[in-house]
């Protein structure tokens, strides 16, 4: 997959418009509701981050194109067999500060999206990555500047972005076994 989603470019799309949620929140929420509904629409999304909005309207807004770019790669990578998939989260050129912030306003919005349908597992290692996903969502991010904590933050990022890829796996079963042409002689 040759482009994915850099946070720089739409950090602010969100900051105009009326919404509690950054935009890390928001594709956090994305993943989550895709976990647990993989027909969403574009319009489910929004209804949920745009709740103030008119969403009739708000398909002539300039942020409009814009998040439904982040919709549709967000759904590709989702779906991508060689788990080419990225949070939407401050990346490591951020301040560390910025990055935990990040991440935590992700992990909220994945607990929301997950939640806006029934989830009918009882997997648990499914239940666990949940309940880790909870107590990142409760981290505090006053981290100290050092490069340990910038470590154990890219850790936590990896652990996340696996996590979402296995409970949606796990939820709804699609990708098809991947082998690696590399691989066959």
């Amino acid at each position: 997959m040759s482009h994915t989603l850099d946070y720089d470019e739409f950090k602010s799309i969100l900051f105009d418009l009326d919404t509690d949620d950054t935009i890390s929140s928001a594709h956090g929420i994305l993943c989550g509701f895709a976990c647990v509904k993989p027909e969403i629409k574009l319009k489910d999304w929004l209804t949920e981050v745009l709740a103030n909005e008119n969403l009739e309207q708000f398909s002539q807004h300039p942020s409009h194109q814009d998040l439904a770019k982040i919709f549709n790669q967000t759904l590709l990578e989702l779906a991508d067999p060689t788990l080419n998939f990225n949070l939407l989260v401050a990346g490591e050129n951020a301040r560390l500060g910025e990055q935990a912030n990040t991440l935590i306003d992700w992990c909220q919005g994945f607990l929301v999206g997950l939640g806006l349908q029934k989830i009918s597992t009882f997997d648990e290692e499914v239940l666990q990555m949940i309940k880790d996903f909870s107590e990142i969502s409760k981290l505090d991010s006053d981290v100290i500047e050092n490069e340990q904590n910038a470590q154990d933050l890219a850790q936590i990022v990896e652990y996340v972005r696996m996590g979402v890829l296995f409970i949606q796996e796990t939820l709804n079963p699609s990708k098809q076994d991947f082998i690696s042409t590399d691989t066959l002689h």
